[in-house]
């Protein structure tokens, strides 16, 4: 049987779908084979105990993909997994340097500005939803970000502390040197396994585990 996804609850790990007898059949996430289905997907299932079972995607609607697409690049909230990490990864080194070109080409390099903000924002929400997949808080990259800046003014002497001599900058470059590598082994960490304090387990790790 085919029908729509009308609801997605993902904190009790459920759903309705109304199927093409106009019935609505409550179901477990779990019950979805090949992705996780977003409201207004169209499905095909089998009815087990008058529930949704074997639930396969066969169509999502566009309004639904931008919504993923958005909340991917721009929030901060929820978990991804490291296969979509790097998959985002390759696609900004193929990106990036397009609109870079074409604004100095253009003269343009007032937007440079903005487009190095804008892609900073868009890194460090990708990056938070890593780090909660493994159970751990985005707080550890912001304190990273603000000691790289610290360390960076600090290196070249536009900000200059009485107590800070060569052998304290050394430090602060080896200190800085492990938080970046903290944050890179954060970043590809094996996710936790179920649900954590920040969401339910990205769906391609889920898949990946039952194979």
């Amino acid at each position: 049987m085919q029908g729509i996804v009308l609801e997605i609850d993902v904190k009790s790990d459920s759903g309705i779908i109304r199927g093409n007898d106009q019935i609505k059949y409550e179901f477990h996430l779990s019950a979805c084979r090949n992705a996780l289905p977003s409201e207004g997907a169209l499905v095909d299932f089998e009815v087990q105990e008058e529930k949704a079972a074997e639930i396969y995607i066969l169509k999502t609607s566009l309004k639904a993909k931008l919504d993923w697409l958005f909340w991917f690049l721009f929030s901060f909230r929820g978990r991804i997994s490291r296969d979509q990490l790097m998959i985002f990864l390759a696609a900004a080194i193929l990106v990036l340097p397009v609109p870079v070109v074409c604004a100095v080409w253009s003269g343009l390099t007032a937007f440079l500005t903005v487009g190095w903000i804008a892609a900073f924002y868009i890194c460090a929400a990708v990056l938070a939803k890593r780090f909660h997949d493994s159970g751990t808080s985005a707080g550890w990259l912001l304190v990273t970000v603000a000691f790289s800046v610290f360390v960076m003014l600090v290196v070249s002497r536009v900000l200059n502390l009485a107590f800070i001599g060569t052998a304290a900058t050394y430090v602060l470059v080896v200190l800085l040197g492990l938080a970046v590598v903290f944050c890179l082994y954060l970043c590809f960490v094996k996710g936790s396994i179920g649900s954590n304090r920040y969401g339910s387990e990205p769906y391609s790790c889920r898949t990946a585990r039952l194979k």
